[in-house]
């Protein structure tokens, strides 16, 4: 093929459907014949049917259906006529048929949703690069319904019982599958439990997984915590002053390390993040942009063609530096109930996929573990770990913004427990009123803000009573359900007693509030005994709650390698005769 040709938009009319043309994008012509760079043989197919697909193909643009509507074309282009300028004419013709095919003939033109954002996902894009993708899906619903286009072919959702619908398997259909575009595969190029594509694969990873996230898993990982406990409140003492989130943040990716690795990071001891962290975190603010490449076929060809030899060093080290340290904790024979030590027992996973999963639980495991944990329990949910440092950091936000509730909190744990070691995973799961107020915070600031789009599967499936045709993408924005009037009333309040059948909040959806995986016995805390041992206050004001998104929540405000300066600060005043100590605590 001439590499001259890449890059050019040929037209072609099939065989099969005459009059109709169909627009490739970064493809070439040979001997009458279109493909498209990357996968040949998927377009081979669709252009050899002898019946209608059931949606386009992922390599046909929907200048399809547009242009058979306004002119008829060729089977091939007549000998002489300016390609540029046909190419021209159908960019053209496309840019002012489109929106017009997406507001009265697309599938989804009967949903709500503004004009800009019916016809081109682009404020969309532009709300998830700055940061303000909540407050612009909160916006959406508020504006427009339950149920909101916000793009040419998305739909989200703030009703509980879309939940079942796109997230359960519909008798005798098939699964609405995960939208994979937005999960890049790993520098090995293998999947993980996240973008695993074969939904028997995916089960048979979910289930090695799951029993090293069970209950029974978790308990022995007790003494883990409390040793993780200890240490946070011992650099607490000794600070007086402590930046929370940061704090939260050395002690999650500590524990997941030991978790993962057999051995921790030391952030907590060295009062820093490591390089490997440090590139975690400053790559947050990009995740938007990745999405964006990995969602469109020419800017994620282009990138693959052109990426910076930095970034793909940066990435491959991040890839190898887990690599190392999954062979050195497989190497050391322990016996010790850590994750592979777990998942070893089923010798279900290639030695790719254990590095994988190794470094999608380390990158992403700290601040999303109710995802991951999620998947590798069940579709929705089931026993998991919650976000931990976002579900703390947010809870006691809340619980400082509204001292009452943190009073009552505080007289219940206090009035329980006369000593640290009366704290257990066991005791504690039993405080009724920590519970709620950590249900209440996964509410008010759930751990994935967000969404986690579905794309509905071929023959399409129904959707709160309405059926789309297969390839839509649908998803529960969690945040927008969460602060929805409909749904919770007072939804901007934080209000640990709607959980606990205060007849004021009788009638809100519970059903709901279902934050990646929450179930009984589910939330890994770690502030039950900061309570029980420290008086607390911060200085933090209302504004902290507007933060940014980038696909998680940024508790930052700078980004220097390994240094951050937090948006809340943490002032702990001890009891004189209380023992300093924290433990890892398990929630229901």
């Amino acid at each position: 093929m001439d590499a001259s040709m890449h890059d050019r938009l040929i037209w072609r009319t099939s065989t099969v459907y005459p009059r109709i043309p169909y627009i490739f994008c970064g493809g070439s012509q040979e001997d009458g014949k279109v493909f498209r760079l990357g996968n040949r043989s998927e377009l081979w197919q669709f252009l050899d049917r002898t019946e209608p697909p059931q949606r386009e193909s992922v390599t046909v643009c929907n200048l399809a259906r547009v242009l058979a509507m306004t002119s008829t074309v060729q089977e091939t282009a007549p000998p002489g006529v300016a390609t540029p300028k046909i190419i021209l004419g159908l960019i053209i013709l496309y840019f002012v048929s489109y929106p017009i095919y997406a507001l009265y003939l697309h599938p989804l033109r009967d949903y709500p949703g503004g004009i800009f954002t019916r016809i081109s996902r682009i404020p969309y894009w532009i709300a998830c690069i700055q940061g303000k993708q909540v407050k612009f899906m909160t916006e959406q619903h508020r504006k427009y319904g339950p149920t909101v286009r916000f793009a040419p072919n998305d739909l989200s959702y703030t009703e509980s019982q879309a939940w079942r619908d796109i997230c359960l398997i519909p008798k005798g259909k098939k699964e609405n599958g995960k939208e994979l575009k937005f999960h890049p595969l790993s520098a090995n190029g293998v999947p993980n439990l996240i973008t695993e594509p074969s939904p028997v694969r995916h089960a048979t990873v979910r289930r090695v997984f799951s029993s090293a996230f069970s209950e029974k898993a978790l308990k022995q990982q007790e003494p883990l915590f409390q040793k993780y406990a200890d240490l946070m409140v011992a650099r607490g003492r000794r600070k007086g002053t402590v930046n929370m989130a940061e704090l939260l943040n050395f002690t999650t990716f500590d524990i997941m390390a030991e978790f993962a690795f057999g051995e921790s990071l030391g952030l907590l001891e060295k009062d820093a993040y490591s390089d490997w962290v440090a590139t975690v975190f400053n790559t947050l603010t990009v995740l938007p942009v990745v999405q964006f490449i990995q969602f469109y076929w020419l800017p994620r060809t282009l990138f693959g063609l052109l990426e910076p030899k930095a970034v793909q060093k940066m990435r491959l080290d991040h890839f190898n530096h887990t690599v190392s340290r999954v062979d050195k904790r497989l190497k050391d024979g322990s016996t010790k109930p850590d994750l592979w030590n777990l998942v070893e027992e089923s010798g279900v996973l290639t030695s790719e996929e254990v590095y994988n999963n190794a470094e999608l639980f380390m990158t992403a495991g700290t601040e999303t573990t109710g995802q991951l944990a999620n998947y590798a329990q069940t579709s929705r949910s089931g026993t998991a770990n919650c976000g931990i440092a976002s579900l703390l950091t947010g809870t006691t936000y809340y619980l400082l913004k509204n001292p009452d509730k943190l009073n009552i909190l505080t007289d219940e744990i206090r009035g329980r427990f006369k000593s640290n070691e009366e704290m257990t995973f066991e005791s504690l799961g039993k405080l009724e009123y920590l519970n709620a107020c950590l249900r209440e915070g996964l509410r008010v600031y759930p751990s994935i803000p967000t969404a986690i789009p579905r794309e509905v599967a071929d023959g399409g499936n129904v959707i709160m009573g309405k059926w789309l045709p297969g390839g839509i993408r649908v998803s529960v924005h969690q945040t927008a359900t969460y602060r929805s009037p409909a749904n919770f009333r007072n939804p901007d309040e934080y209000v640990p007693e709607r959980w606990l059948g205060d007849p004021s909040y009788k009638d809100d959806i519970r059903e709901a509030h279902q934050p990646f995986g929450v179930g009984t016995r589910n939330c890994i805390g770690m502030n039950t005994k900061l309570i029980f041992n420290f008086d607390m206050r911060t200085e933090v004001d209302a504004s902290w709650r507007d933060q940014s998104v980038f696909v998680i929540w940024d508790h930052f405000e700078q980004r220097t390698l390994g240094t951050y300066d937090s948006y809340m600060r943490l002032y702990l005043t001890s009891e004189a005769l209380v023992q300093s100590r924290w433990l890892a605590t398990e929630c229901s």
